[in-house]
């Protein structure tokens, strides 16, 4: 069967560097796309997020402030009416652009009335039935992981096989909802074939972050916006209380081989000229003998690739023998995912089960090793007192004092399918619907970032905190960052050379340097900003 797979626009209420749109691969669908092929089907990929200017040029807000970016609806409607598929899949990775995913898929509807549809991604997995209200575009939705899922769907529409056959389907049947099981996540991750990422077009994705808009906060160096996410395991077995990934990647951890990992970056080194890595796993270090073999291989193949772990990695699962590694195979940063900076935060109320001693002792490990180190936190959470919110934000600022571990703070957001979700509920806590409403309407846009209220504090003190620990934050980088630029000389021509190089006015600049040389210094005075080999030695083909 010939299926057409989409990834929809979305839309961003800014155009400048941080908070402008980012760009990446549509890794998902390029995994689909692959067992599709594997399984003999004629599969084409529409990435209607990139199918516009790389610079931007001509993009005008909404009237609610809202840049549309990527392909108009209409244009949507018309490429894919060209294509003639047989099925069309689309993705919906973030529940914030759950919109943009209803706008397309009607789109296509009109389009191809006959044609079915399924949607499928984190979103459709926690609150599939949404997307199935009477008279929706959306004909099938498949939760959780779907390699192996959708090759049965496909075969089952191919063959006229009842639907109640396959695994992982949400589908309308007279009237009502009928939810499939699931089928068990796949134990063997090295059955599965590598992405297929010919479906894509992945020179215009790197002229994108070339213009300036990464997919993730990196370091730049020559021919670094030749990025890309890749996953090396699935699933955590761990139980934090505002995470849903369980829902799609299961509690099991599973991985691919090193072996696999390795002709993976291989194939994206070689063939496709690709520069830096994002490490994208939930529990990259939940092995330490399969993390530090991964590292090993990847110091032995010399290729100069550089990566980081932009989604965070457990503290207390790393040691000083992989901290070196990591440095010597190219790593630009690592970030931890901490959480909270008082312990009983992190036992009883985020269920984190991480010593607090575990991540300083490594933080200053990282730091004497020269390795640049950035740490999530969360405020915010049902249970947690004033006192121990201002225990998280002290304890932020100590480590950025003591060890340059860059903070990163957000507020608690109660998730579909999370338990902080339904302790929230339980309490009355919301202040606002959890997800947008997607039925005919197709209202609500933006999960609103202010939305718990305890006794302890309401959304008027947590923004007014987060505020002031933000600005505490940026007099620290930027004090600790002029030292070190004036005892490192030569990082400081780079980083004035870079700062005269970055293009737009002296508030982009800024940005860019803030965001860019100094979240990552030590790299200035390394080697991983210079890679080891010459670009002319790959082969793109």
């Amino acid at each position: 069967m010939k299926i057409c797979l989409i990834r929809p626009p979305i839309f961003c209420g800014s155009l400048a560097y941080p908070s402008g749109p980012r760009f990446g691969l549509p890794l998902s669908l390029l995994y689909l796309g692959a067992s599709l092929i594997e399984a003999g089907h004629d599969v084409a990929l529409y990435d209607a997020l990139i199918d516009i200017d790389a610079n931007l040029r001509g993009l005008q807000p909404d009237g609610d402030g809202n840049y549309h970016i990527g392909a108009s609806y209409e244009s949507i409607g018309r490429k894919v009416r060209d294509m003639a598929p047989d099925i069309v899949g689309i993705t919906n990775p973030f529940s914030d652009f759950v919109k943009c995913a209803m706008k397309t898929t009607v789109a296509v509807k009109s389009a191809l009335p006959q044609v079915p549809i399924v949607v499928g991604g984190p979103h459709a997995t926690s609150d599939p039935a949404s997307f199935l209200y009477d008279g929706s575009p959306v004909d099938y939705v498949m939760r959780a992981e779907c390699e192996s899922a959708i090759v049965g769907f496909v075969k089952a529409l191919e063959d006229g096989s009842p639907l109640s056959s396959v695994p992982n389907l949400v589908y309308l049947q007279d009237g009502k909802v009928r939810t499939n099981s699931l089928a068990p996540f796949i134990s063997d991750l090295d059955s599965l074939p590598l992405p297929a990422y010919h479906l894509t077009d992945m020179e215009k994705t790197f002229a994108f972050v070339k213009a300036g808009f990464p997919s993730r906060f990196s370091f730049e160096y020559p021919e670094a916006h030749r990025e890309v996410s890749i996953i090396t395991s699935r699933g955590c077995p761990y139980n934090c209380v505002f995470c849903g990934n369980h829902l799609h990647m299961g509690r099991k951890w599973r991985y691919h081989s090193v072996d696999y990992v390795i002709r993976h970056i291989e194939l994206l080194t070689v063939k496709y000229g690709v520069r830096h890595f994002h490490i994208e796993d939930d529990n990259l270090g939940m092995d330490p003998a399969r993390f530090e073999e991964f590292l090993d291989a990847l110091i032995a193949k010399n290729w100069g690739i550089t990566w980081d772990t932009p989604n965070g990695i457990r503290a207390d699962r790393i040691n000083a023998k992989i901290i070196a590694k990591a440095k010597a195979s190219g790593c630009t940063y690592l970030i931890f995912g901490v959480e909270s900076g008082n312990q009983r935060v992190l036992d009883e109320v985020v269920n984190k089960k991480l010593d607090l001693g575990a991540v300083e002792k490594i933080a200053r490990i990282a730091y004497r090793r020269r390795l640049d180190v950035h740490a999530f936190y969360v405020v915010g959470f049902p249970g947690e007192t004033q006192k121990e919110i201002r225990d998280t934000f002290g304890y932020a600022l100590k480590l950025l004092a003591r060890y340059d571990v860059v903070p990163h703070l957000g507020l608690a957001r109660p998730l579909a399918g999370t338990r902080l979700y339904d302790i929230c509920e339980e309490n009355g806590y919301l202040t606002s619907p959890r997800r947008p409403q997607i039925g005919k309407g197709l209202r609500g846009e933006v999960f609103d970032r202010r939305m718990i209220e305890t006794k302890d504090f309401n959304t008027e003190d947590l923004e007014r905190w987060v505020k002031g620990f933000n600005r505490k934050m940026i007099l620290w980088i930027i004090i600790k960052s002029s030292v070190f630029l004036l005892l490192h000389p030569i990082a400081a021509f780079k980083v004035l050379n870079k700062f005269l190089k970055t293009p737009g006015g002296l508030r982009a600049r800024l940005l860019r340097i803030f965001f860019g040389a100094l979240f990552f210094k030590f790299n200035y005075i390394g080697s991983v900003h210079s890679p080891r080999s010459p670009q002319n030695q790959f082969r793109r083909q």
